[in-house]
């Protein structure tokens, strides 16, 4: 419930910021007379500088190199794992294998985030799996940070490790 009040709150600031920029250039200086004159002019300056960073930001792809160490021409098979299901959105993760003639052997990962994710951010950090058997089910440990952002600022990282067993 907490995830979903934590988005809410950062449409209604994305909104005041849209409402901001017209009230601006339809009325110029005369909407800044107002009582919220300070804070108005606050989120018009702060999500001015989040516009033009986010034009100028890399987006990391939270991919893992696993191993290097197996044989590239053989086929591959990706397992998806839920690492957490909330109210508002899921933590996922991809492993994928080569298929070997005894055992499928991890090659990468990556992990994102899926549903209405508005004021979140998911950095997948690392990834530790064994060698998966079809008699057997590999166990894994994954780590990441989700860090909350209010209006492109992160106001808390949340470190997050999830272990399992992959199917």
């Amino acid at each position: 419930m907490i995830h979903l009040i934590w988005s809410i709150i950062n449409l209604v600031i994305v909104f005041c910021f849209l409402f901001i920029i017209i009230g601006f250039i339809r009325k110029k200086r005369l909407f800044f007379n107002s009582k919220f004159k300070i804070v108005s002019i606050f989120i018009l300056v702060i999500g001015i500088i989040q516009v033009i960073s986010a034009a100028n930001s890399e987006k990391k792809t939270n991919r893992i190199k696993i191993s290097n160490d197996y044989n590239k021409k053989n086929l591959s098979k990706v397992k998806k794992v839920t690492l957490e299901n909330n109210l508002t959105f899921d933590i996922n993760m991809h492993v994928k294998y080569s298929i070997e003639q005894t055992a499928l052997i991890p090659i990468e990962s990556n992990s994102f985030l899926t549903g209405f994710v508005s004021g979140y951010e998911w950095e997948f950090t690392s990834i530790e799996t064994n060698n998966y058997t079809p008699s057997e089910k590999a166990e894994f440990t994954a780590n990441g940070i989700l860090k909350w952002n209010l209006f492109g600022i992160t106001v808390y990282s949340e470190s997050k490790t999830f272990s399992g067993i992959i199917k």
